[in-house]
């Protein structure tokens, strides 16, 4: 039985704590918040029998396997050094995993240098449509030559912009951008903004092997799904030679070719954000007990936020930008002030 700690003890802790009973082979015992007072209903709430306000007395007491990291994006580096010292064996973090290109860059020494396994919360690589595989065949089988995408969602690029860049690595069977050439502006510290710091509004085009050009809209004021419940209005759509795929917010979609006399439509599961973070779980389990690689494992999620550095680096540079991108932490803070002071 593996033993798991949630460190953070906010929002969307409860989204992780929730599917564990759901969960075999692995049982949270722990819990740590700076906050006791909300750590203990924490606790209370989903059973959990130990309560710390401390990281570094809880990993020496809890020893636990896995930790779910669930805080403030830009202390990432800094509690996965202290999980990996402690012989945690995989730490689950939340997203953004880094908001500066020499975060990214460190996680990834820091998994080489110790086998600490790093995964990212990435619960949509593991939503039934990924897994079954439908939508790659409707994307790659289907729909011709794809040639252009476009992407849209709420939020600034920190926010819901890494799930939209997942997403779409996944559905183009993990390739990498060749060139980014992105236009931004604006910068504010309400809210969620004040630690998934990037710029405010964001327009991206991207270069794809065999031609495929990718729109990546992400933005307060960006087009996405009319009507989405949950305002994320996470949104893609795929145009190929013979037909088009749209997918939406929980992986509803719909397609036609030019063979089809009316489109094929698809309502996912509305519960499909849980189902999705229920199975990612079981994935840690059975990498830790059997091997089995895990769907967001580093190796193919630092390509997502590499993408996401080198739209940055566009717009601080004001040009089109190969890829493998050289994005600089000074490169990066010069740009963040240069958007906050409008």
């Amino acid at each position: 039985m593996l033993r798991a700690m949630i460190l953070g003890c906010g929002a969307r802790a409860h989204c992780h704590a929730t599917v564990y009973p759901q969960v075999a082979g692995m049982e949270l015992v722990a819990c740590c918040e700076l906050d006791r007072e909300r750590g203990e209903a924490f606790a209370a709430e989903f059973g959990i029998p130990a309560v710390y306000t401390d990281f570094a007395a809880a990993l020496t007491e809890v020893r636990p396997d896995v930790v779910h990291i669930v805080t403030n994006p830009t202390r990432r580096v800094a509690e996965a050094e202290a999980a990996a010292a402690a012989g945690v064996r995989a730490i689950v973090l939340e997203k953004p995993i880094a908001i500066r290109p020499g975060e990214l860059r460190r996680l990834v020494g820091i998994e080489a240098e110790t086998g600490l396994h790093i995964l990212t919360n990435s619960q949509r690589r593991y939503f039934p449509e990924a897994v079954s595989g439908e939508l790659h065949e409707i994307i790659h089988e289907r729909l011709g030559d794809l040639y252009f995408v476009r992407c849209s969602t709420k939020g600034n690029l920190m926010g819901m912009g890494p799930h939209l860049m997942d997403w779409l690595l996944r559905f183009l069977n993990e390739a990498r951008p060749e060139a980014v050439w992105a236009m931004g502006h604006g910068r504010t510290d309400e809210g969620y903004q004040q630690s998934h710091i990037a710029p405010e509004h964001l327009l991206a085009e991207y270069w794809f092997p065999g031609n495929v050009r990718v729109v990546f809209d992400c933005d307060p004021l960006a087009v996405g799904t009319p009507g989405d419940p949950r305002g994320f209005n996470c949104h893609l759509e795929f145009h190929g030679t013979r037909g088009r795929l749209s997918v939406m917010q929980l992986a509803s979609y719909w397609f036609q070719t030019e063979s089809m006399a009316e489109p094929v439509r698809h309502e996912a599961d509305p519960d499909n954000h849980n189902l999705g973070q229920r199975e990612l779980t079981r994935g840690v389990v059975a990498l830790l007990n059997e091997g089995v690689p895990h769907r967001t494992r580093l190796e193919i999620e630092a390509p997502v936020f590499e993408a996401l550095f080198a739209a940055e680096q566009s717009v601080f540079e004001g040009r089109r930008i190969e890829l493998p991108a050289d994005c600089r932490d000074e490169d990066w803070e010069s740009l963040m002030q240069r958007l906050a002071a409008g």
